[in-house]
């Protein structure tokens, strides 16, 4: 089957920030050999359109600033050629594009034939995704109310992520 993917110009990669789940990372460092740091990063939030679920709340202060779990870089630090270097293991929110949280496709960056393709195929993520999605998103709750620094986020997440995965 045709990938909607192959007929766009990666205008989301180029031009969204790529949010990610500690899932995510663990699967492309695993699969890339790079180290987390290299292209992952807890990353302030200053986007209108997110699931506040995976929002992070780090307390460096007085009061809760909020993050995000992203890619390093914008445009995507895994675009190469405008293709993904990474698609057999991209991340959720790529494999879920161009539908939004909320569920509703959200085609605009896509050109016609590729948004069109969406609508009728679908989109590719797989049901483990959502899942993992799902426990990501436990994660953050239970990061969030321990009111922690937002130097020991990605090393909390990353460790519960591992022993959800271990379980």
């Amino acid at each position: 089957m045709i990938s909607p993917c192959l007929l766009c110009s990666a205008e989301c990669c180029k031009n969204l920030y790529i949010t990610v789940t500690a899932f995510d990372v663990l699967r492309i460092s695993e699969s890339t050999g790079r180290a987390v740091g290299g292209f992952a990063e807890i990353y302030p939030l200053k986007l209108i359109n997110f699931d506040n679920e995976t929002v992070l709340e780090c307390w460096d202060g007085k009061y809760p600033a909020e993050y995000i779990l992203c890619i390093k870089s914008h445009p995507c630090f895994f675009l190469e050629g405008g293709r993904c270097t990474i698609h057999d293991f991209s991340p959720c929110v790529c494999r879920s594009f161009p539908k939004g949280v909320d569920g509703r496709f959200k085609t605009r960056l896509c050109p016609i034939p590729a948004g069109f393709l969406f609508r009728v195929l679908g989109t590719n993520m797989p049901r483990a995704y959502a899942e993992e999605l799902d426990c990501y998103k436990e994660t953050v709750a239970e990061w969030n109310r321990g009111k922690g620094k937002v130097k020991d986020c990605m090393e909390f997440l990353l460790k519960k992520t591992k022993a959800r995965i271990k379980s």
